[in-house]
Formats: C-alpha cells, sequence, structure tokens
C-alpha cells in the first residue's frame, strides 16, 4: 500500500508543485505572462519520509526559442519498502493568448514497468500514444488547457485579495487518469512571511508553504512525507536510482496482536485498540486510538460513474483484459458476475510475497503478482464489464506464528447501489471484518509505526456472521 499511496501522493505534488514557483510583479505584461517570466529558472527540493530522505525534485520554466513556455517536472523517489521511481513531465504552451498547451509528455518508470504518454495538439485535439508493456495504443484526448490554467493559482494571488478562508479552485493535468482534474485549496494563513494552503481530499491533506514573493518552500504530505526548497548538492544526496534505499518490503512490516483470531474469516464486526510503546503516544504517531471495519458510504448513479473509467493503473479497455472477459461464462446477474469476477482474477495470477508486478498488464504477462496486483486486475476487469468498483488499501489479519495485521489491498463493488467488499487474493465474495480500511493519512502513519515497530493491537470487541 505504501508505494500505491506515495506515488499517487507524489502525483499530486508534480502536478500541483509546478504551480508553486517563484512569482515576482511585471505590470507591462499581462498577468499570466508576468507569473510565467517571474518562474523562469530552475528549483530543487528534497523529499523526506518520516524523517527519511527518500528522493528529490526538480521543476523548471523556460521561454524557448520558438517562443514556447516549457515547464519540465522531474521527480526520483524510493517510498520506504518500495521501488525506485522516476517520474517525468513536460509542458509547453503557446507564447501567446490563450497560450494553449500544445504538447505533453508523461514518463513513469521503475524497475517493474515504464508507462509514458506523449500527446500533441491537432485541430481540436490531443493525439498521440500510451506507451505500456512493450505495446503502443492511440490516444485522442478531449482537452482544455492553458498556461493560465496552469498558474491559475499565482494569477489569483497575483490580481485579487485574498483572506483566509478562501477557496481556489484550479484545473491539473491528471495523466494517471488521462483527464483534466480539479484541485481546491484552501488558504489557511497569509502575512508577511507568506502563504499557507491546504488541500484534503479522500483521506490525504497537503499543507504547502509559499513565502511573500509566492516561492514554495515546502509542503507536508499526510503528516508523514515533508517536501523542503534546497540545492542541487543536498536535494540530490540521495539518489535511488544511483543507491536503492534499505529494500524491505512492505509485505514485512505488520503489527502484532494480542491473541489469535478464531475463525477469522466469518467475523462481521471487530474492534482494535491502538496501543503505542515507550514514551511515543498515538498522538504523536498522528494514530487514533481504535480502528474498525466500516463500510463505504453509497453513491449515486451519476457519481458511479468516475468508477468504471479506465486509466494508467486500471487499463479496462486493454485488449488483453477484453479478451478474458469474452472467455468467461455470462453471468445472469450481477451478483453472479461479481462472484466470478472473483474467481477469475484469483486464478489469472499466483501470489508472489515480496514481488511485486507494479501493473495490470505486468502482472498478467508474469502470471503472479502481489495483493495490489490481484486488487487491481479485479477493479480491471470489473470496470470492462461494466460494474463501478474500486481497489481499497488498509490492514487485514494475518494468522501466522506471531497473530498481526498485514498491510493489504482488496475491492470494493457497487451493486444495488451500495458498495461490496471482495477480496481476490484470498478468494472471497464475502469480505470478513479483519478488513479495515484506511485512509491515505491514516495508511502512511500506521505504516510508519509499523516499520519502527511503536504500536500494537488489541481486540476490543468481536462478533460473527
Amino acid at each position: 500500500m505504501q508505494h500505491r499511496a506515495l506515488t499517487s501522493i507524489t502525483a499530486i505534488f508534480v502536478l500541483g508543485m509546478a504551480t508553486f514557483l517563484y512569482t515576482k510583479i511585471y505590470n507591462a505584461r499581462p498577468p499570466v505572462e508576468q507569473v510565467a517570466h517571474s518562474m523562469v529558472g530552475s528549483a530543487w527540493y528534497k523529499i523526506e519520509q518520516s524523517g527519511t530522505h527518500t528522493g528529490f525534485m526538480r521543476s523548471s520554466v523556460e521561454y524557448t526559442e520558438k517562443g514556447q513556455w516549457a515547464l519540465h517536472t522531474l521527480t526520483v523517489f524510493q517510498p520506504i519498502g518500495g521501488l525506485p521511481t522516476k517520474i517525468t513531465q513536460h509542458l509547453t504552451f503557446a507564447g501567446t493568448g490563450p497560450y494553449q498547451l500544445t504538447s505533453a509528455h508523461y514518463t513513469r518508470a521503475s524497475a517493474s514497468n515504464t508507462t509514458s504518454i506523449q500527446v500533441d495538439l491537432s485541430d481540436e485535439h490531443y493525439v498521440g500514444t500510451l506507451a505500456r508493456q512493450g505495446t503502443q495504443e492511440p490516444l485522442r484526448l478531449d482537452w482544455q488547457f492553458s498556461l493560465r490554467d496552469q498558474l491559475a493559482l499565482e494569477i489569483q494571488l497575483l490580481t485579487k485579495a485574498a483572506k483566509p478562508g478562501t477557496i481556489f479552485t484550479t484545473a491539473f493535468i491528471n495523466f494517471e487518469n488521462l483527464s483534466i482534474g480539479e484541485n481546491k485549496r484552501s488558504l489557511l494563513s497569509q502575512g508577511d512571511d507568506g502563504y499557507v494552503f491546504e488541500n484534503s481530499e479522500e483521506g490525504s491533506t497537503s499543507t504547502t508553504y509559499l513565502d511573500s514573493d509566492m516561492l514554495a518552500i515546502s509542503a507536508t504530505i499526510s503528516n508523514v512525507f515533508i517536501v523542503n526548497r534546497s540545492t542541487e548538492e543536498l536535494a540530490t544526496v540521495v539518489n535511488p536510482l544511483i543507491k536503492p534505499l534499505d529494500d524491505r518490503h512492505i509485505s514485512e512490516h505488520s503489527i502484532p496482536l494480542d491473541e489469535r483470531l478464531k475463525k477469522h474469516e466469518h467475523l462481521k464486526h471487530l474492534k482494535l485498540a491502538l496501543t503505542a510503546s515507550g514514551q511515543t503516544s498515538l498522538e504523536a504517531l498522528n494514530l487514533p486510538p481504535t480502528l474498525t471495519h466500516t463500510k463505504s458510504s453509497d453513491i449515486s448513479a451519476s457519481d458511479a460513474n468516475a468508477f468504471v473509467q479506465s486509466t494508467l493503473r486500471i487499463p479496462a479497455e486493454s485488449e488483453k483484459i477484453i479478451r478474458i472477459l469474452e472467455s468467461m461464462d455470462k453471468p445472469a446477474s450481477d451478483s453472479a458476475l461479481i462472484a466470478a469476477l472473483v474467481t477469475t482474477a484469483n486464478q489469472q495470477l499466483t501470489y508472489a510475497d515480496n514481488q511485486p508486478a507494479g501493473s495490470v498488464l505486468t502482472a498478467l504477462a508474469l502470471g503472479q503478482g502481489e495483493c495490489t496486483d490481484f486488487a487491481d486486475l479485479f477493479t480491471t476487469l470489473a470496470r470492462a464489464a461494466g460494474l463501478p468498483a474500486r481497489t481499497v488499501f488498509g490492514i487485514a489479519y494475518s494468522n501466522g506464528d506471531q497473530p498481526s495485521f498485514m498491510f493489504h489491498a482488496w475491492n470494493e463493488v457497487l451493486a444495488n447501489g451500495q458498495w461490496q467488499g471482495v477480496d481476490p487474493t484470498w478468494n472471497q465474495v464475502r469480505l470478513d471484518a479483519t478488513h479495515i480500511k484506511l485512509s491515505d493519512d491514516l495508511g502512511a502513519a500506521l505504516l510508519f509505526a509499523s516499520y519502527t515497530k511503536e504500536v500494537r493491537l488489541k481486540v476490543l470487541e468481536q462478533s460473527y456472521f
């Protein structure tokens, strides 16, 4: 889960930090050009996870000889327990109004797989290719995006008076979903020393600090990840592409439980108490006193549309996925289809401990993967079959020599307007209560506490089906 949490958080940071660069006022130019000209140059950032230097980021802006604006971002990091990852993003915009995006290039590369997107403006559409797993797929995207969108936050700060509590809504390119996303930031404070913004969405909270010139100086993500403005020399002291960090995998991190659970697969309710060891407190670790299995809230049909889309991580339109669906018998009901998809995902892969495939198509090519690979495969198959589905992350019971909870991934699929939990790794159509879903913030905090062996779990309540 940590690899997914940090990569998604870092993707948000990569997309968001490009709008948090050095800004000064040049009154002779339109606001968008005032901001863009003031950002010309490079900025280096140091990435830390729970006090450990895990990578760096470089963001730069230039006005090219062709009279275009070019924004470049390079992020290199290795989350604790994850793989070294390199993300590059290059955006080119017209140098004059309406400053339209003319090309975009995005690459995410790790030891397990590489995904690359290249699109160029052609008439009113962006056309190009998506390359992954040795294949290339054509892209045709109906984006509407300009330099004004990219720099919307700075332009608003430059041209309008802002008060604490003001919500700034801006657009960004969400490469993971191949779409234009929306980012909402709340201005927490403003003073002579600068600005503080907070972004809180889907259980992940980010706080960004800007100085009085609107230069991004630091960002705190999920109370665990910190990105600080730095020099190239200090930021790149740790380069996991050259020298990987500690290779302990996430599956090796678990939280001890005070007793063995009997027939845990039949539990319908479970409440656990968290206790901190030594001088550490749960408050200092950003952890709650209890954890429990909960069901997700129902959603409307319109909101469910977001969970049937094909994305980079969930390639629901892939020919390989379509062929798997076509090989299945056609169930007569959604409940029968969900059960068949759980079985199919489970049978497509062999569990390989400490060997994450890193993507659905890689897992299928290898015939193996870890829990996230099983879960993402189910999400992909379900969406391809027309069922809204998503991969969720949390902890689940491990009945080993030492009873414990380990980090795990499973699924939620929408049936009759309600989210139903399933676990394709363990071939469970009915989810037991030992599956405890965690938000990004809570998951990151609990992972760090398990990594440093500072917490234990105690059973408070339990009941069975």
